[in-house]
């Protein structure tokens, strides 16, 4: 199926091709049709295959560029992710000429230059539950022209913590006109229950549930007290470009960056106390390549997309199976191989059990011999 066969505009399809993007994945193949169709979607695709495109192009394909007002809206649960859909929305625009704009509408940035943005009509708002929602009251963003709403991320917004702004945001707009589509790597039950009740007769949607055949897991076993000497092994041996490493506990992210700059190593820290210039900065240094290793927790990872990460470090096992494939989603995309070690101690091999029969994959026990990590015979 190509792009031509899902009822996208040449202008579009000639925009995509500029990102080298010429054939559909298989979450766009799903929710382009369903939303152009007008249902309300629900959808499942793992990370890295394509879901903000999936939402974005049946976006431009809908919004009327004559009208001068806001006709989609787009939820995120972090900064950086509705940054990162605000940057693929204007390439598209820019790439296919469709003139459509849009606007980045968070918290925490100054409200006045976002209320000036917003005197430019945009078709598309993007951004945080509560900061949209200010604007809403202020009428600064005009709810009732507001034709679909997406939530992005899903299973993180419909959480006990956001729900309840998501609802306000969806309240103002009109029930009878408005469409729902929900994305996300996973739905638990309580999320999709969450997202019905926001929803009408919501047609269901899946992408790539399984992981990358491309994938090599590993878990190797140290003492807690080595995790950072065992981690600085595996990157030596295997000599990623780029590293991710997931840490549980906020808390000691600043402490583990401190102590492996120490060691030489060009790495940055993502988390939720950290400033949000700061993020920024390690963000874009991530994607520049002028540090090659970032540690973060899932929290403050979710939803950030990065080219060329070839290698994940479990530096704390994952409390849910799903954490595990949303951290080993962040390699070997687009065809690539890439390489997934958790570090554990003896008492956290039941979790890797878990996750082989959660996730239909094999972990190989992995062992550093020579200053290569290899598989080691049980």
């Amino acid at each position: 199926m190509n792009f031509q066969d899902l009822n996208v505009p040449n202008e579009i399809i000639e925009g995509l091709k500029k990102q080298n993007i010429t054939l559909p994945t298989k979450i766009q193949e799903e929710v382009i049709p369903k939303m152009l169709n007008g249902d309300d979607v629900a959808a499942v695709s793992q990370t890295g295959s394509g879901k903000t495109l999936a939402y974005l192009i049946p976006l431009f394909i809908k919004a009327d560029v004559s009208l001068r007002s806001t006709q989609a809206i787009v939820l995120t649960p972090t900064h950086e992710l509705a940054v990162q859909v605000y940057r693929q929305a204007e390439l598209l625009s820019k790439n296919s000429g469709s003139g459509i704009k849009s606007v980045l509408v968070i918290g925490g940035a100054n409200i006045a230059r976002q209320i000036e943005k917003l005197r430019e009509k945009p078709q598309i708002v993007i951004g945080s539950s509560g900061r949209i929602l200010e604007l809403i009251k202020k009428r600064k963003i005009q709810a009732h022209t507001v034709k679909t709403i997406v939530i992005d991320e899903a299973d993180r917004m419909l959480d006990k913590y956001n729900i309840n702004g998501v609802r306000e945001v969806i309240k103002t707009t009109l029930k009878d006109s408005r469409q729902v589509v929900v994305l996300s790597a996973s739905l638990s039950k309580e999320a999709m229950k969450e997202a019905k009740t926001l929803m009408k007769a919501p047609v269901k949607a899946n992408g790539e549930k399984e992981m990358p055949s491309g994938i090599k897991h590993f878990y190797v076993v140290c003492e807690k007290r080595e995790k950072l000497i065992m981690l600085r092994k595996i990157i030596a041996g295997i000599k990623p470009e780029k590293t991710i490493a997931f840490i549980n506990d906020e808390q000691t992210i600043g402490e583990f960056v401190e102590k492996l700059r120490y060691h030489g190593l060009k790495v940055g820290g993502i988390y939720g106390e950290a400033k949000k210039f700061e993020r920024k900065k390690v963000i874009e240094d991530f994607r520049r390549g002028n540090i090659n290793l970032l540690i973060s927790s899932d929290i403050s990872a979710r939803g950030l997309d990065f080219e060329g990460v070839d290698c994940v470090v479990n530096i704390d096992v994952p409390e849910e199976a799903v954490f595990y494939q949303h951290r080993a989603g962040r390699t070997g995309r687009n065809g690539k191989s890439g390489t997934v070690v958790s570090i554990i101690t003896t008492v956290d091999k039941k979790w890797i059990n878990r996750y082989e029969r959660a996730l239909n994959i094999k972990i190989n026990h992995g062992k550093m011999s020579f200053g290569k990590l290899i598989e080691f015979a049980d």
